[in-house]
């Protein structure tokens, strides 16, 4: 009996550990992992510069789940010591290199530290030593005719093995979770890479002159993304869009085939395409008949702070609890300054006052438009000195929400504000 409880025992934990394994192995959504890699190679400008990695994970192709990083690096540098006395020496010479390479996902960053030592160097003697009594800094000869007195060297660093001048030194570094923000989205991920190098001669009784020019260093930097695909809601059956109506506001819409009850729909907003929140939720709503199409709308207000992309999906949870989320989509907006101007009266009839902050010095292009977004009246404004523009309608409006727009024509700053028309 006990070998028996034992052997149940045994299954269950075996059992256990690889369903583990197997959930880590999966998406949630049951569907494998997939990775993508990409590769950017660039050369340093100078001893110190900045580096533009420009492969951030598109957060439309579903959620990051790992970020892999490698980093491989190759610098050349033309080494050159010059005998400058009379007599043959034999110099020690030591290659030193420090490479500092800082970023995203890269803690406080990775230093490589290379060394190489060239031992029992033997340089010829200068034809036209410098005076023995001169005391450092002393004049350079220069080389000789057939350059018996100068050694020079190419010599490629970081590489590893330091045997294998020609192979690059690489390093990979796994990316923790809190740092997938900065490799999510569009734009680049800057990287900071520094070099220190110098190079040091011994020899006994000599004089030389040394010097250490470096040519080139080659960057490569990889990363492979591993993600979970998203999973879309069926083609043909969901179609999810934002439009922006202005900079302050954005029409979310979707439109659902076949329609089904107990469906709740969830529109989310990142500004980072990664981390994204709910801004609402909205009931299915059945169609009396099962074949016609039903159009949601949602309208978010863009946050005065916002400027730049903002990325939108949909999420939809039906009766069951299954969740299903729609391709991420994206709008661009400018930051405006609301509070510059203000308008009275509001609500308005036919005229209004444009009340600004401070003086407008240049032409002003002002849009009036309606709550679809549609721009139904233009007019340009010249400065009068003042900080009160008076603004007539060209003609009756219907009463409701219009927003007025107003556009610095020299710096192409915009401030806008909400006006009520009754």
């Amino acid at each position: 009996m006990r070998l028996r409880i034992l052997r149940i025992c045994l299954v269950i934990v075996y059992a256990l550990l690889n369903w583990n394994k197997v959930s880590h192995a999966q998406c949630p959504n049951g569907e494998p992992f997939q990775t993508v890699t990409y590769t950017y190679t660039t050369n340093l400008a100078s001893l110190t510069d900045s580096l533009y990695y420009p492969y951030k994970f598109n957060p439309s192709m579903g959620t990051l789940m790992g970020a892999d990083l490698t980093i491989s690096t190759l610098g050349n540098a033309i080494l050159e010591v010059v005998n400058d006395v009379g007599a043959p020496i034999t110099y020690k010479i030591t290659y030193y290199r420090t490479d500092y390479i800082r970023g995203p996902g890269l803690g406080a960053g990775i230093m490589l530290d290379t060394t190489i030592v060239y031992n029992n160097i033997n340089i010829g003697a200068s034809d036209n030593p410098a005076v023995e009594t001169s005391t450092p800094p002393w004049a350079s000869n220069g080389p000789n005719d057939d350059y018996s007195n100068a050694w020079g060297k190419i010599q490629a660093a970081p590489t590893e093995p330091l045997s294998s001048p020609s192979t690059p030194r690489v390093f990979t570094q796994s990316i923790a979770p809190e740092d997938f923000g900065a490799f999510t989205g569009t734009g680049s991920i800057k990287f900071k890479y520094d070099v220190l190098a110098s190079l040091l001669a011994q020899g006994f009784g000599g004089r030389y002159t040394q010097r250490i020019v470096t040519l080139n260093t080659q960057v490569s930097i990889s990363t492979t993304y591993t993600y979970c695909p998203m999973s879309v809601l069926p083609e043909g059956k969901l179609t999810f869009l934002a439009r922006k109506i202005n900079n302050s506001n954005i029409e979310l819409n979707w439109i659902k085939e076949r329609e089904e009850n107990n469906i709740i729909y969830t529109p989310e907003v990142s500004i980072n395409g990664y981390d994204f929140s709910s801004i609402g939720t909205m009931q299915s709503q059945m169609p009396a008949s099962h074949s016609t199409v039903v159009k949601y709308e949602f309208d978010y207000a863009v946050p005065a702070s916002a400027n730049g992309k903002i990325y939108f999906r949909l999420k939809q949870t039906d009766a069951r609890g299954k969740v299903q989320y729609s391709a991420i989509t994206s709008v661009n907006v400018e930051t405006l300054q609301q509070s510059a101007f203000s308008i009275f009266p509001n609500p308005a009839e036919k005229e209004i006052t444009l009340q600004f902050n401070s003086i407008q010095k240049h032409n002003l292009q002002v849009e009036l438009v309606n709550s679809t977004g549609q721009i139904v009246e233009k007019s340009n404004m010249a400065p009068n000195g003042g900080r009160q523009h008076k603004l007539t309608l060209m003609k009756k409006y219907q009463s409701g929400l219009y927003f007025v727009l107003v556009t610095n024509t020299a710096t192409r700053s915009q401030h806008i504000s909400r006006l009520l028309i009754r």
